[in-house]
């Protein structure tokens, strides 16, 4: 009933934009580790192409971003995989290296590369619970993960990427961040 709802719905704003979808509202979510990096290059596109389109986007986390998909609050989410719903329709988009960042005068800026098995350090910077960047860092370096050690490891409660690129930056540890969070603006 929901799904035949939504389609009304659009049949009336596609009549009434004079069946041009562009006119039509584009409503788009993100994680909140994504959208900070990707709306500022999006939506400029996006007006380019569809001027007269009206634009709606929302930051959250993907449960939240999910139940709005499926009750047709958003067109369209920008989520980490996997994402595995019914009746949606999942593309991947691109992948994303990640990245150690750490203080300039940390012992690590000598090296090329970092592996993961070096980062069971207790000062390593994650996001709080929830987060599925946080979900995939420790999915990625297990040693994180090994006994009481995920306990000593300092769990940022925000859902910034930027408060942590701070705190590396002030010498308070260091943490991994995605490409795009890195190459932003500092």
């Amino acid at each position: 009933a929901q799904k035949v709802l939504e389609q009304a719905q659009g049949i009336r704003e596609l009549a009434q934009a004079g069946k041009n979808q562009l006119t039509a509202p584009l409503k788009v979510g993100a994680i909140y580790t994504v959208g900070p990096y990707l709306f500022p290059h999006l939506i400029p596109q996006l007006h380019r192409v569809a001027p007269q389109m009206p634009l709606y986007i929302e930051e959250n986390f993907t449960h939240v971003l999910r139940d709005k998909l499926r009750n047709g609050e958003l067109d369209a989410v920008i989520v980490a995989l996997p994402f595995n719903e019914a009746d949606v329709l999942t593309l991947p988009l691109y992948d994303e290296p990640f990245y150690v960042l750490m203080p300039s005068e940390h012992p690590w800026t000598q090296k090329q590369t970092i592996d993961a098995s070096l980062l069971n350090d207790k000062s390593l910077l994650l996001l709080g619970e929830g987060h599925c960047f946080r979900d995939q860092v420790l999915e990625a370096c297990p040693t994180l993960n090994k006994g009481s050690d995920a306990a000593k490891h300092t769990t940022v409660e925000s859902s910034s990427l930027e408060t942590i690129r701070h705190m590396v930056a002030s010498g308070l540890g260091v943490s991994v961040l995605p490409l795009s969070a890195v190459h932003s603006h500092h």
